[in-house]
């Protein structure tokens, strides 16, 4: 019994120094391909949805190392995701980007920018708590929802002007 709960505390301590590493850790960007590095996640997905997947073709992410994908999608939704580790399910540590589309979806943000060809775009900014959001920015096209969710260098600055 006292070995088990030895290893649980060991195990708990491993997790907050990795958290506390990852939160002092230096961030240097890098600007990726994403269809490249999206892969065969975004192929596979492309071939179990109708909606279009509109993702961008470079993005800079606050990340400079090898990115890992996963993806699915369905008749009426999809989503691709980068991480830095392999199989990183959206975990705060390794998440780097999600790309989402929902059809009948509805923007979940109010404030509003200018996206390129007249399109009206919901942002939120880098927001922090217990944790810290990345910034994401929402579209309608096509009775659409899409999403855009993303690591991208400088967001800890912008967030906190």
């Amino acid at each position: 019994m006292m070995a088990r709960m030895h290893r649980r505390i060991l195990t708990t301590s491993l997790g907050a120094l990795v958290a506390l590493l990852a939160l002092t850790a230096v961030a240097v960007a890098r600007t990726y391909n994403i269809p490249a590095s999206l892969g065969s996640a975004l192929t596979a997905t492309d071939a179990k949805t109708p909606l279009a997947i509109l993702i961008p073709s470079r993005l800079a992410l606050d990340f400079d190392g090898r990115v890992f994908a996963s993806g699915g999608g369905g008749s009426t939704a999809y989503d691709l995701s980068l991480g830095g580790v392999r199989n990183c399910g959206g975990a705060n540590a390794c998440f780097l980007a999600s790309f989402e589309a929902q059809r009948g979806g509805r923007p979940g943000f109010k404030r509003r920018v200018a996206l390129r060809g007249g399109r009206t775009g919901y942002f939120k900014p880098l927001t922090c708590g217990g944790s810290c959001s990345p910034p994401l920015i929402q579209w309608v096209q096509r009775g659409n929802l899409y999403t855009i969710h993303a690591k991208v260098p400088d967001s800890t600055d912008a967030g906190q002007r």
